[in-house]
C-alpha cells in the first residue's frame, strides 16, 4: 500500500504505458476501497492527455462499478469516441487486475461564446473566519486516522445558517471551503482534476444531514453507516484554480431506499459559479460485522480468514 499523500502531484502523474493507456498511483488513504474522487480526477487526466487541440474539459460522468483496491496498480484506457470542431468526447475505463472498476465519459469543448449567467453565490463567512474540519470534529471524537490522511485538501466549514432557504434541499445547505494544500502548476487540466478530487470529499456526509448527522461528525458516520458512491457527474463552466479557496454549497434534495442524491455548486472567490456536481450514493446502517471489517482495513490489520468484504458485496 502506498503512503498517504500530502499533495496531489504524485497522484496526478500518470505513467504512459502505450497508445491511450496510462497507469496511475493511489493516494494511499486507508479506505476499504479506492477513493472515488481519485478515480474521477485520474480519468479526467487520462482523457485530457488525448485532447491536443486546445479544448478544455467541460464535463465528466463516472459510474463506479466495483470497489478498487488501494494496493493494486490502476490502469486507464481511453477510447476516442468523437473529435469535432468544437467538442470532443472520450470514454475512460479503469481496470485493476483485468477487472473494470469504473467507467467515465469525459467531454472537452472549445466553445467560448453564447449565453452566460451565474446564480448568486451563497452567503458564507470567508475561509479565514471558518473552522477547519479537524476543529469541528473534536466534539465527535475527532476525524480518525482515515480522514486525517486526506491532507491533500484543506477544508474549512462555514457556520450553519438555520434560516437559509431549503427549497432545493431536505436539510439546510452546508457551505464548505476547499483548496489544494499544495501549490499546483499552471496547467488547467491539473486544476480541473484537483477540483474533481476535492468534490467527492463531503458529499456522502451531506446526504445524512436530514437524518440527525452533520458535517464534522465523520467519526460517527464511519461507525454507524456504510456508504458507496454509485455515480458522479460534474459540469465545468469556467476556468478554475483549485489551489485557491473555492466555496462548495452542498445540498441533498432527495433519497429513497438508501439511494441519496447530493448536489454541490462550486464558486470561486469572485462569486462566479465554476462547477455543478451531482452524485448518487448508496447509504445503509452499518451492521456490527461490517464495522469490524472496516476498522480492520482502516488500521492496516490482517483481515480474518473467511471475512467477507462488506463493501464489495454491495456491488453484487
Amino acid at each position: 500500500m502506498s503512503a498517504p499523500t500530502s499533495g496531489l502531484a504524485d497522484v496526478f502523474d500518470l505513467e504512459s504505458t502505450g497508445p491511450d493507456r496510462w497507469q496511475g498511483s493511489n493516494d494511499g488513504v486507508r479506505l476499504p476501497q479506492l477513493f472515488g474522487g481519485q478515480l474521477v480526477a485520474q480519468s479526467i487526466l487520462a482523457a485530457g492527455h488525448t485532447v491536443t487541440d486546445g479544448k478544455a474539459i467541460s464535463s465528466v460522468h463516472t459510474h463506479f462499478l466495483r470497489p478498487g483496491s488501494t494496493n493494486r496498480a490502476t490502469e486507464f484506457s481511453v477510447d476516442r469516441l468523437r473529435d469535432g470542431k468544437r467538442l470532443s468526447t472520450r470514454g475512460v475505463d479503469v481496470h485493476q487486475d483485468g477487472r473494470l472498476v469504473c467507467r467515465s465519459t469525459v467531454s472537452a469543448s472549445s466553445i467560448d461564446e453564447g449565453i452566460t449567467h451565474s446564480r448568486a453565490v451563497p452567503t458564507a463567512l470567508p475561509p479565514t473566519e471558518c473552522v477547519t474540519l479537524q476543529e469541528l470534529a473534536e466534539a465527535d471524537g475527532g476525524l480518525g486516522e482515515v480522514w486525517e490522511e486526506f491532507s491533500a485538501i484543506e477544508i474549512r466549514v462555514s457556520p450553519l445558517d438555520s434560516h437559509s432557504p431549503t427549497a432545493h434541499s431536505a436539510a439546510p445547505p452546508r457551505n464548505i471551503w476547499m483548496r489544494s494544500a499544495q501549490r499546483l502548476s499552471d496547467d488547467p487540466l491539473i486544476h480541473v482534476a484537483a477540483l474533481a478530487y476535492a468534490s467527492d470529499l463531503m458529499l456522502m456526509a451531506t446526504a445524512l444531514t436530514p437524518h440527525g448527522y452533520d458535517i464534522g461528525q465523520e467519526h460517527s458516520l464511519d461507525t454507524d453507516w456504510i456508504g458507496v458512491s454509485l455515480d458522479h457527474t460534474m459540469w465545468f463552466q469556467r476556468p478554475v484554480r483549485a489551489d485557491e479557496w473555492l466555496l462548495f454549497e452542498h445540498a441533498t434534495p432527495t433519497a429513497h431506499a438508501g439511494r441519496a442524491v447530493v448536489n454541490a455548486a462550486a464558486f470561486d472567490r469572485s462569486g462566479l459559479q465554476i462547477c455543478q456536481i451531482t452524485q448518487e450514493a448508496l447509504l445503509m446502517p452499518a451492521p456490527s460485522d461490517s464495522r469490524l471489517f472496516l476498522q480492520t482495513i482502516r488500521y492496516g490489520l490482517a483481515v480474518p480468514q473467511g471475512a467477507r468484504p462488506m463493501i464489495s458485496g454491495w456491488y453484487e
